[in-house]
């Protein structure tokens, strides 16, 4: 079935290079389309509608909503999205960070927009993929598709050879993880280095959103340079 993978970027060429090498690796089958796009949950929506709007992805039959923040870990993963897709609308991973209301809407579990493939059918058909807070740009998605989805729980905490704020995701626990996530990697990515010197200044002296930014830069750093690890073995 062919496939693509619909990837919304902004400022993250380091997290962008692993998730596209990750594909190339263990699903070379997937066309990457990339979009440039602005920073926040609103603005990614507004780059999905548009590739949907203006027909971007071809011929494919399955759409995969792919964040720069995700690393594909197995060639298991895409022959296992196609057979779910054979008989449900839509396959991908809880998700692994936020409030309650991110992870139910209206009695059905919410299927993150990090990893999330479907039908080419119902990605037309959704209503929208706009952000409606408390609601990410997947909602939509759930709703359609119903009982009609599969949703993998991601392992938590992480493994320990991940940071603990990584989602891995495990479809088959004999086989190991299929994907991992970071979240918030674009939110905590380097912002230049006068503006990283004076938060490292601030974390001395005491700051606790300096020392909590700088923790999850240092999560950040750890997820790819595992990632990498193994993408290259």
């Amino acid at each position: 079935m062919k496939t693509v993978a619909l990837i919304v970027e902004h400022d993250t060429p380091d997290l962008l290079a692993l998730c596209l090498a990750s594909l190339k690796r263990f699903a070379p089958e997937v066309r990457p389309l990339v979009v440039r796009g602005y920073e926040g949950a609103e603005a990614h929506a507004v780059e999905i509608e548009a590739a949907r709007r203006h027909q971007k992805l071809g011929d494919a039959e399955i759409v995969i909503l792919l964040d720069t923040d995700v690393v594909i870990l197995s060639e298991r993963w895409l022959p296992w999205v196609q057979r779910e897709l054979a008989v449900e609308l839509a396959v991908g991973g809880l998700r692994h960070r936020g409030d309650v209301t991110q992870v139910y809407c209206q009695g059905h579990m919410l299927v993150h927009a990090h990893c999330l493939a479907m039908r080419r059918a119902l990605f037309e058909d959704t209503n929208s993929f706009h952000a409606t807070p408390p609601w990410d740009t997947a909602w939509q998605v759930t709703l359609y598709a119903g009982s009609a989805s599969t949703v993998v729980v991601p392992m938590m905490p992480s493994p320990s050879d991940w940071p603990d704020r990584v989602g891995v995701y495990v479809v088959d626990p004999g086989q190991g993880p299929y994907w991992a996530h970071l979240g918030r990697g674009t939110s905590f990515r380097p912002r230049g280095s006068w503006r990283e010197r004076a938060r490292r200044l601030a974390a001395r002296l005491g700051s606790h959103r300096a020392q909590k930014i700088l923790s999850y830069q240092q999560d950040r750093a750890e997820f790819l340079r595992k990632g990498w690890e193994i993408v290259r073995e």
